[in-house]
């Protein structure tokens, strides 16, 4: 496995306070579980030397699908509330996702803790908006990024 990679989760597991890793690792993936009940899949694709963050963000009611998939057409362009990474939906199982990647070679040790910080953020933030449509809140605003840091640090239960 990549020693690049290694570094990256390395300093990932010391920010969160969680025990050593296995050594070797089993694979590149790497499942945090989230205090706020969101999944964070880390994976190295070797083949690309692309780092991928991905988690699924939720559900929603069918007859709530044109305004969930209008608003991740706002969030996408130009990546107004994604923070550089992609909404993507399934509609036939009415599920939306979350995903970002990096090349490892541009990825340092803090950074990347602030980039997972933030993807989980933005993932948080996604629960929250498909909860409030499926609760037929109105979401008229147009959707654009908060780049103002959560004041809490997201921390996993655990790692698997």
């Amino acid at each position: 496995m990549s020693s690049p990679y290694v570094s990256l989760l390395e300093a990932l597991r010391a920010y969160c306070n969680l025990p050593e890793f296995p050594n070797p690792l089993p694979s590149n993936e790497l499942l945090l579980q989230l205090e706020n009940g969101l999944s964070i899949t880390i994976n190295l694709k070797e083949e690309t030397s692309m780092v991928v963050l991905f988690a699924e963000i939720g559900t929603y009611e069918l007859k709530n699908e044109l305004s969930v998939l209008s608003k991740i057409g706002q969030a996408n362009f130009l990546w107004a509330a994604t923070e550089g990474g992609t909404l993507s939906a399934r509609p036939e199982i009415q599920t939306v996702y979350l995903a970002y990647q990096a090349p490892i070679s541009s990825l340092e040790a803090d950074a990347f803790v602030k980039r997972v910080q933030e993807f989980a953020r933005v993932a948080e933030q996604w629960k929250d908006i498909l909860q409030q449509i499926d609760e037929g809140k109105n979401l008229e605003a147009p959707m654009t990024s908060t780049t103002e840091a959560s004041s809490t640090p997201v921390i996993p239960d655990e790692i698997i």
